[in-house]
C-alpha cells in the first residue's frame, strides 16, 4: 500500500514495537518521527489533531496502530 500523508500503520506498528510510549510521545507532539523523518512537515496537520487528544485517547489509539503487524 503506498503511504499518503505519512508511514503505513504496518511500518509504524513494525518502527514501535514495544515503544508504546515512545509512539504516544511522538502522538503528543513530543517525539521526532522515527519512521519517516522526511514526512514529518506532511504529517503536522494530523499531528496537530492527536496533540489534542486526552491521554486515555491517545493510549487506545497507540495500541490499535500497534496492532497492524
Amino acid at each position: 500500500a503506498a503511504d499518503t500523508v505519512g508511514p503505513s500503520l504496518k511500518k509504524i506498528a513494525a518502527a514501535y514495537a514495544g515503544k508504546e510510549a515512545d509512539l504516544i510521545k511522538f502522538l503528543k507532539g513530543e517525539g521526532k518521527a522515527i519512521v519517516d523523518p522526511a514526512k514529518e512537515a506532511v504529517m503536522k496537520p494530523q499531528l496537530n489533531t492527536t496533540k489534542a487528544m486526552k491521554d486515555d485517547e491517545l493510549k487506545a489509539l497507540a495500541q490499535f496502530m500497534l496492532s497492524h503487524k
